[in-house]
């Protein structure tokens, strides 16, 4: 009788400890994602910047371009 009873206890905070283990480790992976995201969505706002430059074919007027913008 005792030990049934002990059985269950131990098994029910197994499933305690199980449920808690579970939910820390998806917090973790979903901070993981959301930090992979944030750093992709960077990626893409700083690609757009660059694309809006646009090429230099001469590299004088790339020179110049620098010159002004050291400037600022």
């Amino acid at each position: 009788m005792i030990f049934a009873r002990l059985k269950l206890w131990a098994m029910g905070l197994g499933l305690v400890v199980a449920a808690l283990a579970a939910s820390w480790f998806g917090g973790r992976k979903s901070a993981q994602a959301d930090a992979k995201q944030e750093e992709l969505e960077g990626y893409v706002e700083t690609r757009k910047r660059m694309d809006e430059i646009g090429r230099m074919s001469d590299a004088d007027a790339a020179r110049e371009w620098l010159r002004e913008r050291g400037k600022h």
